[in-house]
């Protein structure tokens, strides 16, 4: 399993990433300027989402990282590979911080850190 995931690896980061990318352009295009109509109701929703090139890359984004991921299951068990998208709380939360500027409390950090020892954990256990 470990030289699956050797050959493998560079799909899971294309897909976390592209994963990333997305929810931090989508977050930005809801709060731009004139982009209220996203809290509103489902009509302003799609009008924002259609009008909105932030929001549009960020599903671009999400569809680039699908494609990666079913390279991946093509590749790997689920139950092996599907963890590894946990990563994508740890580099949202850091994006979320330095790039968005927005806090988190400690327990929060703490959960992230026992997220990062669980995804060593299943890395090194193999099949």
């Amino acid at each position: 399993m470990l030289d699956q995931l050797s050959r493998s690896w560079w799909l899971i980061g294309l897909s976390i990433t592209a994963g990333v990318l997305g929810q931090t352009a989508i977050k930005i295009g809801v709060n731009q300027p004139g982009n209220a109509g996203a809290a509103g109701g489902p009509l302003a929703l799609v009008t924002t989402i259609l009008t909105s090139p932030l929001i549009l890359a960020g599903i671009g984004f999400y569809g680039l990282g699908a494609l990666a991921w079913i390279a991946v299951l093509a590749r790997l068990d689920l139950s092996y590979a599907y963890p590894f998208l946990a990563l994508n709380f740890v580099l949202i939360a850091l994006v979320s911080r330095f790039g968005l500027g927005e806090t988190a409390p400690t327990g929060r950090w703490l959960g992230i850190a026992i997220i990062v020892a669980g995804i060593l954990v299943v890395a090194r256990a193999g099949k």
